[in-house]
């Protein structure tokens, strides 16, 4: 009888332990620019070239999560695409803070540290002259219906310019900001440092007060021009 009652006991506190499991939630951004469009014309139709290997980032990743002690490890699919988004993924929060993401196929890709708090939104970035030498710089997703977010993902600071406030947004860092109730929309720009230490627009726009939608804006180094700017909308 005693030794059912204690069975029972380490049962239910094993339950209770995994219904009590901290969820993480974890989104991946590729930023960077896709290789140019290239076709060929066979039999008389023009086919799209396919982009060489290494040029575009991984379109499936496996995630696997180190689990929690007592639990077997699981891996999820997960689909990137250059330029968007991918679907948020919810796991159980690994001990170390960290996710390792490998190629579908086989074989690692990148190793992935989670912000503070409840979510990551990973900005994933070339570190060489391809898609094989990913960088990564992990944020906070925690972003709500109304907010601005200016998120830097380059090696120097940008110039903010919202309404009448001048803001200085470090590398690696990121920056909210909510259009107050009375405002219809907010005039925006957004500034890069030149070699001659002038600043310059890369991006100057209205953003609109749309109530539960967010805007994000994510600075980003580029090929052939200093910095380029993603605007990225959403409801939440």
């Amino acid at each position: 009888m005693k030794l059912c009652l204690s069975m029972l006991l380490v049962l239910s506190s094993s339950l209770f332990s995994q219904e009590q499991a901290v969820k993480h939630s974890l989104r991946i951004l590729p930023l960077g620019d896709p290789p140019p469009f290239q076709q060929e014309i066979r039999d008389g139709i023009r086919h799209e070239i396919p982009p060489e290997e290494g040029t575009i980032p991984p379109r499936d990743l496996k995630i696997s999560p180190k689990p929690p002690e007592g639990q077997e490890p699981v891996s999820f699919p997960m689909k990137l695409r250059l330029g968007y988004m991918s679907a948020p993924m919810t796991f159980p929060l690994p001990p170390d803070r960290k996710i390792d993401a490998d190629l579908q196929d086989g074989g690692s890709w990148l190793d992935i540290p989670l912000a503070a708090g409840d979510a990551t939104l990973a900005l994933v970035f070339r570190g060489g002259k391809d898609w094989y030498q990913p960088r990564v710089l992990s944020m906070p997703d925690d972003a709500k219906g109304g907010d601005v977010v200016f998120l830097n993902v380059t090696g120097k600071p940008m110039g903010i310019v919202w309404g009448q406030e001048k803001l200085k947004l470090e590398p690696g860092k990121r920056l909210v900001r909510r259009i107050d109730g009375g405002a219809k929309a907010v005039a925006v720009s957004i500034l890069y440092p030149t070699a001659a230490g002038a600043l310059k627009a890369c991006l100057s726009t209205q953003v609109e007060n749309e109530g539960k939608t967010c805007h994000q804006f994510v600075i980003y180094a580029a090929d052939g021009v200093p910095v380029k700017v993603l605007p990225l909308s959403e409801q939440i």
